[in-house]
């Protein structure tokens, strides 16, 4: 009896151990794509799982809101005729018995409205560099278009990205150091050549919408959207992409722009709390980045920041030019319905990182 059990489950582990040497697993490929297939615009969605993003809505349902992003991304790479689509969902790493390394993270691709491969993948170094594992599927299963003027979008869904530190940021990957510059050296890796740039890259975070991070981005991207501020777990609509299929003339502004206002109008009935949103003319802003780095510096030398605390907005801090930093930025704004900062309607559109209590 004990040597029948034995041989049903020897084949069964023999298949897992060999699985497990392949940190991907190819679920589905369309072989009848064609390499060369042309596309007007790439869109690149990164939506992290591995952490708790579970809260419960307004009648006490739970919900996951990484889940839903997930569902709108996949609805908007089926409407994506004339684009590429590629989704990453980053979930947390497990393994079958406690040995046996599974493959929990899902990729997905897209061409022209139809799904061209499907890859259940996990990470083969849990020391690598932020995004290592995701840009190497991404420049294996790309479409090499023969469109010179091709527009990308990079959309990433997740938790804060902190100025500095980040490790344990995924919660079973905590050696992947993520942070604004390993965030932006690796977003750079998803694109084929240098002078390559990114027309948008939406960060649906908290607390990203700061000087910093604009500086780290306007190297190779025109525009950003983001907030300054706490998104309080609810996420950036990214349905209005499908402008780039009704309206493909749209400038990366404008589709911000539409972006932020429909996520604007949807929180404003469904939550209590402020919501500061900002579009950055990255363009704009690099006309006075000198001054937006010596602010940043100032402030920096203080060392009085309160690490792990929400932003205020940057106009309430000393030496902050509102005048010059306007410029370039539009921004979505509504006090809380109560509190302290309740009676303030405007909102400078950069958040810094409040001063400790002296």
């Amino acid at each position: 009896m004990l040597l029948s059990k034995t041989l049903i489950w020897l084949p069964l582990l023999t298949g897992i151990v060999l699985s497990g040497c392949s940190h991907t697993s190819e679920l589905f490929r369309d072989g009848t794509t064609d390499e060369n297939t042309d596309v007007a615009y790439s869109v690149i969605y990164y939506i992290h799982a591995d952490a708790d993003y579970l809260y419960h809505d307004a009648v006490g349902e739970p919900v996951r809101k990484n889940q839903q992003v997930l569902d709108t991304a996949l609805n908007v790479a089926d409407e994506a005729e004339s684009g590429e689509v590629f989704i990453f969902y980053q979930r947390p790493e497990k393994k079958f018995l406690g040995l046996f390394p599974r493959k929990s993270s899902r990729f997905y691709h897209y061409t022209n409205g139809e799904k061209t491969s499907q890859v259940n993948y996990r990470h083969p170094n849990s020391n690598e560099d932020f995004f290592t594992t995701e840009s190497r599927l991404y420049n294996q299963y790309r479409t090499y278009s023969g469109e010179e003027n091709q527009r990308n979008f990079f959309l990433y869904f997740g938790h804060e990205i902190p100025d500095d530190g980040g490790n344990r940021y995924h919660q079973t990957l905590p050696n992947i150091t993520v942070n604004t510059e390993t965030f932006s050296s690796g977003i750079q890796k998803f694109v084929a050549t240098d002078d390559q740039w990114y027309d948008l890259i939406v960060l649906s975070t908290c607390n990203n919408g700061t000087p910093e991070m604009a500086a780290n981005l306007m190297p190779f991207s025109h525009v950003m959207l983001a907030s300054p501020q706490n998104l309080h777990l609810s996420h950036i609509d990214s349905q209005r992409l499908d402008l780039l299929e009704s309206s493909p003339r749209i400038s990366s502004f404008q589709l911000a722009d539409s972006m932020a206002n429909q996520t604007y109008q949807r929180l404003e009935k469904e939550i209590q709390t402020a919501i500061t949103l900002s579009v950055y003319e990255l363009d704009v802003v690099k006309e006075y980045q000198n001054k937006l780095h010596t602010f940043t510096t100032a402030y920096d030398t203080l060392d009085q920041r309160q690490s792990f605390s929400n932003n205020i907005d940057c106009k309430f801090t000393s030496f902050f030019d509102e005048d010059t930093f306007e410029k370039g930025v539009k921004t979505w704004y509504n006090p809380a319905r109560f509190g302290r900062n309740s009676s303030s309607t405007t909102h400078s559109g950069w958040g810094c990182t409040p001063l400790k209590k002296q």
